[in-house]
């Protein structure tokens, strides 16, 4: 039935399975922005030095950096459902421990430190199985809808949840906030307990965790589109985490309580769902590098009204606005990491992605707070919004392009078969030939195109690559390269998409030998000393 359903941004709702694991991620979202929030509340209870403050927001971003990849590679490689109840039940557990901390009056700011940094470990960890998940939950002409409701699910929690603590806080206190977020886990946990994971292809062995992550990182390297989205990443949340680190402070001086930070971050939130909502409808009107420079100057806007009023209706329409921004800024630039990659790739390129935003959060939430408190506060504000600013410039340099269809759908290559001895399949490492003859006046356009297609074999999976030409015969030419073993060799032709097939086809094409060009496997030897 899902696969009639007509796309639209609000479309894959109707997809059940989708809808449940929106519910579930949005819960756990929630749960990780309200623990932050009652964590930044209770340090300024107990320490009101602006670091201490700050390192609350980079102990729930850093374990992003240690934890992030693996987690990546984790989601790719075992069963989805059973990894997401562990890394579930580990969140659920140390919030546990923080709500008996808190209710017993055992918290210090080292202890509230460390289990915020747990709480952060878990997130890492299972941040890109629920991505995945999420995606792979709607049939493929809904993908990109779904990844976009995905995004805004995190991007709406990250405002809402501070919004919803901070009233949470006024009413009943902190505790009662660590309390919401161990029941929020709950519901998250028996989401997973209902989920069903995709049958995955059995045919060849598991990468290991080593593996994986190399496979993450040569991914990146030879992905022009991810390191620019990496870029405009780190200098946008680099920038933008001045607001949210120094946000207490701002309502503290303010001379306001926690209710008062609350009305702050609920103005957040508020320009957040709005953002939510209109996004559609301005991506289908804008232009998308325009309408993320336009966002990026709302964000800016916002960040420097707060750095010059201290009148609480001001500050609250300021932050209305710099949510707007924010949304719309994060939102995009997750959408266009999700559809540029293959599915292969995609858990680890969402791990990749939060690995770099909560780091810059982390890293720029630090470095603002100690720039706090060497200037004043409305000085550092309005500093971080003019390198909001300064962050277009770099984005205009490396502008945001979506992925087609045929980036990332899967090709119908026929696979080689494995060896007999299934013991040789990890035997390497593995080098491949392919030789090839080509005319005078195709030569040119020939090395451009193998060129292009040894940057996707290296991507997909290749250690080494390298194109040869012939001394004695100047229009043949080698291409070889290398991989660990036959089963990644198998592998590495696996993630072959439909882009990378068609650009094989069109080398192939300018071949003008009385055969295909032949194709030899060579496996390492090892040597007798």
């Amino acid at each position: 039935m899902a696969e009639n359903i007509k796309d639209g941004p609000w479309a894959p709702f109707r997809v059940k399975a989708f809808c449940w694991l929106w519910l579930g991620a949005l819960a756990v979202n929630l749960a990780l922005w309200m623990q932050n929030v009652g964590a930044a509340w209770m340090m300024l209870t107990l320490s009101t030095s602006p670091l201490m403050v700050a390192l609350v927001q980079t102990a729930v971003s850093l374990p992003s950096f240690f934890f992030g990849l693996p987690g990546g590679v984790f989601a790719d490689i075992f069963n989805r459902r059973s990894y997401l109840l562990v890394t579930q039940t580990g969140m659920l557990l140390a919030a546990l421990v923080l709500v008996a901390c808190a209710w017993f009056g055992l918290i210090t700011p080292v202890l509230l430190l460390a289990l915020t940094f747990a709480f952060g470990i878990g997130f890492a960890l299972m941040g890109p199985a629920w991505y995945s998940a999420q995606a792979e939950s709607v049939p493929r002409l809904l993908m990109p809808s779904a990844l976009a409701l995905s995004s805004v699910s995190y991007s709406s929690a990250r405002a809402v949840g501070p919004a919803l603590a901070g009233g949470v806080m006024a009413v009943s206190g902190i505790v009662s906030v660590f309390v919401i977020c161990a029941l929020l886990l709950c519901m998250s946990l028996l989401v997973i307990c209902f989920m069903r994971s995709p049958v995955r292809d059995s045919s060849l062995p598991p990468e290991t965790l080593l593996a994986g992550l190399r496979g993450a990182v040569r991914f990146t390297r030879y992905s022009q589109v991810m390191r620019w989205q990496i870029l405009r990443t780190t200098m946008f949340v680099a920038a933008g985490s001045g607001m949210w680190a120094l946000l207490p402070l701002v309502s503290s001086e303010s001379g306001g309580d926690a209710g008062s930070y609350g009305l702050l971050l609920g103005s957040i939130g508020a320009g957040t769902m709005f953002g939510a909502l209109v996004l559609p409808a301005m991506r289908a009107r804008l232009e998308v590098n325009r309408l993320v420079t336009f966002a990026c100057a709302l964000f800016a806007a916002g960040g420097g009204v707060v750095a010059v009023f201290d009148n609480i209706v001001v500050l609250c329409a300021a932050l209305f606005f710099a949510g707007i921004g924010w949304m719309c800024v994060s939102t995009t630039n997750l959408v266009a990491i999700q559809t540029v990659v293959p599915s292969w790739i995609r858990a680890r390129a969402v791990a990749i992605y939060m690995l770099v935003f909560q780091g810059a959060l982390a890293i720029g939430g630090a470095a603002w707070g100690v720039l706090a408190s060497y200037i004043s506060l409305s000085q550092t504000l309005a500093l971080a919004s003019l390198v909001v600013l300064a962050s277009v410039l770099v984005m205009r340099c490396y502008p945001i392009r979506l992925g087609e269809e045929a980036d990332v759908m899967p090709s119908d290559v026929e696979l080689p078969g494995y060896m007999a001895d299934s013991d040789a399949q990890q035997d390497g490492p593995m080098a491949v030939q392919v030789s090839y003859q080509v005319n005078p006046v195709d030569r040119e356009e020939f090395v451009v195109m193998v060129g292009e297609l040894g940057i996707k074999r290296r991507r997909n999976g290749a250690s080494f690559w390298r194109l040869y030409r012939e001394m004695e015969q100047p229009l043949h030419y080698q291409e070889r390269f290398m991989v660990d073993s036959w089963s990644d060799y198998v592998r590495q032709q696996s993630r072959l998409t439909v882009a990378d097939l068609n650009l094989e086809k069109r080398v192939h094409a300018l071949h003008r030998g009385e055969k295909p060009p032949r194709i030899a496997y060579f496996i390492g030897e090892k040597t007798i000393r």
